[in-house]
C-alpha cells in the first residue's frame, strides 16, 4: 500500500478538530406523506433555538445565517436570521441564496442514480465507457475505476492543488499527471475532480449538460425554484448572500473566488440554494424517495446513497465530527455515514470560500437539519447539533462553545509555525540575481502553469487561476514572499495563508525550478520572459 504523503485538502473546521484530538461527543416514527409548507412557529424542541443561534452568530461574527428543519414529513422551521451583506439592510430570510459546497456532491450522486434505476446506467460502470478523454497515471486504475468508485473517493488519489494554480476547464485531461496517493480502492481519499469526472456520466448517456439534467430530474420535482448552477443563473437573481472573511483583521466581504470555474465546479461543490429549497431536498430524502406524492428517487437509490461503501480510518482525509464512541464512520454516495447517540446520522459539509454550509439526516427519527452561512471559516455544527440533542432527547450541551475555542487554538498554532517560518528570513541577505534572471514562464502538466514577470522593479507571480496573483519581496537567498494581490489569502492563515516560493537555479546560475514551501507545488521552468529589461 502507498503511504499518504499528506491531503491537500481546502481544511475544513472539523477536519482541523480532528488534527487537535477534540470530539464533540453526546452524553450517553412513521412519516406522513411529505408536506411542502413551510412554518416559523417552532416546535418545542426548538423553542430555543433563537437564542441559541443568535449567540453563535455573535460568537463567530456570523453575518447571515439560515436554517432548515424537516420532522416527520413537515418543514418545521425555515428562517433566516442577520444580513446578506455586511453593512447594508437587506435581510436573510427562508429563500435567501447560499453556496452549499460540497453539498452539492449528494445531488450528483442522487442524479446518477436517476439514471441507474432507470436501467440506463450501473453503479459499476466503469468510467472510460463513458468519459473518453479520462486517464490516470496507474493504467490498471484507468481500465478498472467504475463510477461507484469515483462517488465514495476510492480512487487512491486525494484532493488535487490544481484548482488553486490553474483554470480547471482541462482540469480532467490533466489529472493523468497526478501521482497517486494509495493503492486503489484500499482507502478512504476525499477527491472533488472525481465528481467533475462522475458530472460528465451525464451528457455521455443523456446528451444533456449536468446543468440542465439535474434541474430537469431534481430541482424541478422537488420545487426548488430558486436553485441555480451556474454563474449566470445565480446573477440573474435576486436575495443573494455575499462570502465574508477575515481581511488584514477586518470582517468584509470577499471576491467571489473561483466564480469563473464555478459552473464547471458545480457539480462538487458549486450549487447554489436556500433553506427553504433544501428543505424540499431533506424531506424527499427523509420519505424514501418521495416528495409531493410524486416518486422523485427510487428508494433503492436513497439507500445505495445512504449505505457505507468505504470504511473510513483514523486519520483519513475526511472530516469526522462525532463522538469517538462511533461504532462506524463510512461514506456512502455524496455523504458521510456514523452512528450519533444511538442513532444512524447521514451528514455532510460544504466549504466554499465565505460559504459553508452544514446537513444532517437521522432516517429513523425522520429528522433532518441544514444550516447555510456566508462566512469563512465559521462552524454551523453547534447549531446543527443543538437541534439534534433537542430532537433525539440528548442532554444540551453547547458544541459551538467547544468547537470556537478548538478553533482558536488552531489559529495559535497556524500562526505560530507562519511564525517560524518568517523568522528563517536573514535580514542581511542580498539579492544573488538580478531580477530579469527570475522573470520566465514555468509550467507543470498537472498544476498548470506559473509565469513570473517585472512590474515596477520587483517580480509578480501569475498562476494559471486569476485569483492568485503575487508580488514577490526577496526573504533571502532564492526565496521570495509572495504578497497575495487578493488580500484575503494573506489573511487566510487556514487555507492559503503567506507563501514563499524558492528558484532553484542551475550550475550556470539560471532557474530551473519554481518552488512554493508550503504547497505542493512546483514548476519547471519553459522558457524566459518575452521583455524583462523595462523593470519600472
Amino acid at each position: 500500500m502507498r503511504k499518504n504523503k499528506r491531503s491537500f485538502l481546502p481544511v475544513t473546521i472539523m477536519s482541523l478538530m480532528l488534527f487537535w484530538g477534540l470530539s464533540l461527543q453526546p452524553a450517553g416514527a412513521q412519516s406522513s406523506e411529505d408536506q411542502t409548507s413551510d412554518s416559523t412557529n417552532q416546535a418545542a424542541p426548538l423553542k430555543d433555538l433563537d437564542t441559541y443561534i443568535h449567540k453563535v452568530m455573535k460568537r463567530w461574527q456570523v453575518p447571515g445565517l439560515a436554517i432548515a428543519v424537516v420532522k416527520d414529513g413537515k418543514v418545521v422551521l425555515s428562517k433566516g436570521y442577520g444580513v446578506r451583506e455586511l453593512g447594508k439592510p437587506g435581510k436573510v430570510d427562508a429563500n435567501t441564496l447560499f453556496t452549499i459546497g460540497s453539498n452539492s456532491k449528494a445531488f450528483t450522486a442522487a442524479v446518477l442514480g436517476t439514471l441507474v434505476s432507470a436501467g440506463k446506467l450501473t453503479w459499476d460502470a466503469p468510467v472510460t465507457n463513458y468519459v473518453k478523454d479520462f486517464k490516470l497515471s496507474n493504467p490498471y486504475v484507468t481500465q478498472h475505476i467504475t463510477l461507484r468508485d469515483l462517488l465514495t473517493h476510492r480512487s487512491g488519489y486525494s484532493d488535487p492543488f490544481m484548482k488553486y494554480t490553474s483554470d480547471v476547464k482541462d482540469a480532467i485531461k490533466r489529472l493523468r499527471y497526478q501521482k497517486p496517493d494509495y493503492d486503489f480502492r484500499t482507502r478512504f481519499s476525499y477527491n472533488n475532480s472525481m465528481y467533475w469526472v462522475a458530472s460528465r456520466f451525464i451528457p455521455s448517456v443523456t446528451g444533456e449538460s449536468w446543468n440542465n439534467y439535474t434541474e430537469e430530474h431534481l430541482f424541478k420535482p422537488l420545487n426548488m425554484t430558486r436553485t441555480v448552477t451556474t454563474q449566470a443563473g445565480l446573477a440573474a437573481t435576486g436575495n443573494v448572500a455575499k462570502p465574508h472573511g477575515m481581511v488584514d483583521g477586518k470582517l468584509q466581504v470577499i471576491h467571489e473566488i473561483w466564480s469563473h470555474n464555478a459552473d464547471i465546479e458545480a457539480p462538487a461543490g458549486y450549487i447554489n440554494s436556500s433553506a427553504r429549497d433544501m428543505s424540499h431536498w431533506l424531506l424527499m430524502l427523509l420519505n424514501n424517495g418521495r416528495y409531493g406524492g410524486k416518486t422523485v428517487l427510487a428508494p433503492s437509490v436513497v439507500r445505495d446513497m445512504e449505505t457505507p461503501q468505504v470504511l473510513i480510518h483514523s486519520g483519513a482525509s475526511g472530516v469526522r465530527f462525532v463522538s469517538p464512541d462511533s461504532h462506524f464512520y463510512a461514506y456512502g454516495m455524496g455523504f458521510f455515514i456514523e452512528d450519533y447517540g444511538g442513532h444512524k446520522l447521514v451528514w455532510h459539509t460544504g466549504d466554499v470560500a465565505g460559504m459553508i454550509s452544514a446537513l444532517a439526516l437521522v432516517p429513523d427519527e425522520h429528522l433532518g437539519v441544514v444550516v447555510l452561512t456566508n462566512l469563512n471559516g465559521n462552524d454551523p455544527f453547534g447549531v446543527l447539533f443543538h437541534v439534534l440533542q433537542s430532537y433525539l432527547g440528548l442532554p444540551p450541551r453547547d458544541l459551538d462553545k467547544i468547537v470556537y475555542a478548538g478553533m482558536h487554538k488552531i489559529i495559535q498554532h497556524a500562526r505560530a509555525e507562519a511564525k517560524k517560518l518568517a523568522d528563517t528570513r536573514q535580514p542581511d541577505s542580498k539579492l544573488p540575481h538580478p531580477l530579469t534572471v527570475y522573470a520566465g514562464n514555468y509550467k507543470d502538466n498537472f498544476n498548470g502553469k506559473a509565469d513570473v514577470s517585472i512590474e515596477k522593479n520587483h517580480l509578480v507571480l501569475r498562476l494559471g487561476n486569476p485569483d492568485f496573483t503575487g508580488d514577490l519581496r526577496h526573504w533571502h537567498d532564492n526565496t521570495f514572499r509572495v504578497t497575495w494581490r487578493d488580500r484575503f489569502y494573506d489573511s487566510d492563515v487556514l487555507n492559503a495563508g503567506v507563501a514563499y516560493v524558492t528558484f532553484d537555479l542551475d550550475a550556470y546560475g539560471k532557474p530551473v525550478k519554481l518552488s512554493f514551501a508550503k504547497w505542493p507545488l512546483h514548476f519547471k521552468r519553459v522558457k524566459e520572459a518575452k521583455s524583462t529589461a523595462e523593470a519600472k
